[in-house]
């Protein structure tokens, strides 16, 4: 079949380069997406020209100009011949999952370096709880998901079990424990929501800074990573309880180990809001036939629905205040030498 300056004949994607033909084998391709032109110099263009850009497993990378019809044929017929393939381009959006609002691809976010993460790789997510037989299928034969490490506490974890599929490691890693909850995730939400009595955003900064200031916390952090370091095969899944916190922590520590730009990160722990808007719509119209929703009630509700930005920064503000950088931070608390950081990034870059 020929696509543009491409064809593919025998299981190989032929092209020419530098006068010679080229024989690329479909099975050592790792990733193929769209992408098209966009803006030039800061100045906006009419969006003209599509590309088919292939990685391989060799993170060789290489754009092809063609039709977005053909790139769509071309991608089809790419997957059929490796199923393995990873396709798309995510940037960090949502799964988008029947009854899991707050799953995220972090695939295709891009590094200081100008590298990007491979998608269908790293997911971070909220409880899996109440995650539907569709959803488990999509996580399972699109994601090819391998393993999920939960943050949550054992009390947690007892009263709202993960769905347990087949094939999948689970791996508990308790960012907290029990005694240190404060606002705990047990009992219903509206009991909790009602009976919390602590000023909600003098709980969360204090909350936000004990994830790196106290060592129980520091070293789950540091297994976290770990665990990803060790990871071989499929998409590796974690999460908390609403998938804001704890996981939203731990995935800044993670990307700033990868290397993600500081507004990047910040970009990403704020879509939270946009994905949990709905559920807090619905807890407050629940809350309305049960109790008066006043403005301190909303202060709660939104305490477990919402993030904000000053949250992220009391951490990255914490590190720096004890440790300098995020960089000795990794090193000193995360025990994560250069050679492991390396490590890491080769595993989930490209």
């Amino acid at each position: 079949m020929k696509y543009g300056k491409i064809r593919i004949e025998d299981g190989n994607l032929i092209f020419a380069k530098h006068m010679m033909m080229n024989y690329l084998p479909c099975r050592d391709i790792l990733w193929a997406y769209k992408r098209r032109e966009g803006v030039e110099g800061g100045v906006q263009k009419q969006i003209s020209t599509s590309y088919l850009v292939i990685v391989t497993r060799r993170r060789k990378r290489y754009k092809f100009d063609m039709t977005e019809h053909e790139i769509s044929d071309c991608i089809q017929l790419l997957k059929a011949l490796n199923p393995g393939i990873v396709t798309g381009f995510p940037k960090g959006s949502r799964i988008h999952l029947k009854s899991l609002p707050n799953t995220r691809d972090l695939g295709a976010l891009s590094t200081e370096d100008g590298r990007l993460i491979l998608p269908k790789r790293l997911i971070r997510s909220g409880s899996l709880y109440h995650a539907s037989l569709s959803d488990q299928d999509v996580l399972q034969n699109e994601y090819h998901l391998k393993e999920v490490i939960d943050f949550r506490t054992k009390a947690e974890i007892l009263e709202k079990p993960d769905i347990v599929m087949e094939g999948v490691k689970y791996t508990e890693i308790p960012i907290l424990d029990d005694e240190t909850m404060g606002i705990s995730q047990s009992g219903s939400l509206p009991e909790m929501i009602i009976k919390f009595d602590q000023v909600p955003d003098t709980y969360i900064h204090k909350q936000y800074r004990n994830f790196i200031r106290d060592p129980f916390c520091v070293k789950q952090y540091a297994l976290f990573i770990d665990t990803l370091l060790h990871h071989e095969e499929g998409a590796v899944l974690w999460h908390c309880s609403a998938g804001k916190d704890r996981a939203g922590v731990g995935t800044a520590i993670l990307l700033s180990a990868l290397g993600v730009p500081r507004k990047t990160i910040r970009e990403d722990f704020l879509k939270t809001n946009l994905y949990m808007e709905e559920e807090m719509q619905h807890m407050v119209r629940y809350l309305e036939t049960m109790t008066i929703v006043d403005s301190s009630i909303m202060d709660k509700v939104r305490l477990l629905y919402k993030v904000k930005g000053e949250y992220l920064d009391t951490v990255f503000e914490t590190i720096e205040e004890d440790y300098g950088t995020v960089e000795r931070f990794l090193k000193k608390a995360l025990y994560l030498t250069p050679k492991a950081i390396e490590a890491l990034r080769n595993k989930y870059l490209v």
